[in-house]
């Protein structure tokens, strides 16, 4: 069986240790005794004295001398494997700080396009009203999404819902929340917006997605089209209700030829 280098150092380690502190006990033991004899006048017992001082260091000093670089070396490799452990912990600590982020993120986003999901955009809805800010509501959907899927596949389709999604995502502003709510349709909230500001973000998103092109398994080119409805909210207004105005206008936008954008200049309650 092959060993490793490190015992063998180890004990090597060790004894030159051993002899070193033995051999300066003794002599310093044989110092001291003989200084002492000589002081008290017993150089006589000299003879006697020398032979139990230099034993005594011999008994005493190399098995002390073990044990405690023994314990030192322990200590040294139990502070190392500390150290190990602490960076491992680190390490795991955070690849589970990513991984809860990760699904953090997977909980609140739509996987396909990465804008947020119905979850998160109802939440972020319900928090700007409590924080007593107001803005618009924009809804927005994709036009003839249902004859892309039929025509081209579905791969097409998911190919355009993308690219609607990253079209939203480029057109917004840093304050602003894209979000996927179902299907082919999409949401976007507009924080402390007035009405030009939400038609102008609109219809950069309209003609943003009119400007794409996308390119079919079998080569044909696709088009793809938004129609967009938009309406305001206050703290005071439920959710449902601006919602439901919101779809109303984009029905509207849908009725006027779709590839539009139609925004409500104030709330209107329904009856």
């Amino acid at each position: 069986m092959q060993t490793t280098g490190t015992p063998p150092t180890v004990s090597l380690a060790i004894f030159r240790k051993m002899v070193l502190l033995t051999g300066g006990s003794v002599v310093l033991s044989l110092v001291i005794t003989t200084t002492i004899m000589v002081l008290i006048g017993e150089t006589g017992a000299l003879p006697l004295a020398l032979p139990i001082a230099g034993f005594c260091p011999l008994l005493v000093t190399p098995p002390a001398t073990y044990v405690f670089c023994r314990r030192t070396m322990e200590l040294q490799a139990a502070n190392k494997a500390l150290g190990e452990a602490h960076r491992n912990l680190s390490e795991v600590h955070a690849r589970l700080k990513a991984a809860h982020e990760d699904l953090e993120h997977r909980a609140s986003h739509d996987t396909m396009t990465g804008l947020a999901n119905r979850d998160r955009f109802l939440a972020h809805l319900s928090d700007l009203k409590r924080q007593s800010d107001s803005g618009y509501l924009l809804m927005i959907d994709a036009d003839h999404f249902k004859q892309i899927n039929d025509l081209h596949g579905h791969d097409a389709g998911d190919g355009a819902l993308l690219a609607v999604g990253q079209a939203i995502a480029g057109s917004i502003r840093d304050t602003d929340l894209g979000a996927r709510i179902g299907g082919e349709e999409f949401a976007v909230i507009l924080r402390g917006s007035s009405t030009e500001n939400a038609t102008g973000i609109a219809e950069r998103i309209r003609s943003n997605v009119e400007d794409i092109c996308l390119t079919a398994a079998d080569g044909s080119q696709l088009k793809v089209t938004v129609s967009i409805g938009g309406a305001p909210f206050t703290p005071d207004t439920r959710t449902k209700e601006v919602m439901r105005q919101a779809d109303s206008q984009l029905y509207q936008a849908k009725r006027n030829g779709r590839n539009c954008v139609v925004i409500a200049s104030r709330m209107t309650r329904a009856a």
